[in-house]
């Protein structure tokens, strides 16, 4: 059965305040908008997640909370890591090689340039500065999440906030 891997990174946020800790940053209301739109385009394609992580920045948060929401995703079971905030690429990865093999589609909330880093290195494609809100859909021909490997995932499809706004 082979896992989904989906690259969100958070939606628009607002520059940081005078005294304002970077994890404290909230979305704008684009970013708002932009993650209601990628969590209506998501439930509209009839994708389920088994389960939504995300990191404890309050943007990230906040993203996957609407993204949830718009999917009818019971916000209660967002997992919240604060190892995805300010992760290395090579943390992020070792996150996703220990997720639970009962989870087929899975929901990664996180930030850039990790979020772009990683997308390329499990998919071997030049996919560029992935913005605000935009998501990456990573296919991998395994049974279990602890088998990914660099180079080992197809890039099934990418989506930006822009493509979706009328």
């Amino acid at each position: 059965m082979p896992r989904y891997l989906y690259l969100l990174r958070h939606a628009e946020s607002a520059e940081k305040h005078f005294g304002q800790q970077d994890k404290e940053r909230e979305l704008t209301q684009r970013g708002v908008r932009e993650a209601t739109l990628i969590g209506a385009h998501l439930y509209k394609e009839n994708i389920s997640f088994g389960a939504i992580f995300s990191s404890s920045a309050e943007r990230a948060r906040t993203t996957a909370g609407i993204v949830a929401d718009a999917m009818k995703f019971d916000p209660d079971n967002i997992v919240i890591e604060d190892a995805l905030y300010d992760a290395s690429t090579r943390t992020f990865f070792d996150y996703i090689t220990q997720i639970d093999n009962d989870f087929q589609h899975v929901l990664c909330v996180g930030h850039n340039p990790v979020i772009t880093y990683l997308a390329e290195s499990l998919t071997k494609e030049v996919i560029g500065d992935i913005p605000p809100g935009g998501i990456v859909i990573i296919k991998f021909a395994l049974d279990q999440w602890k088998m990914i490997q660099p180079g080992g995932g197809e890039l099934e499809g990418y989506v930006r906030p822009e493509m979706l706004m009328a």
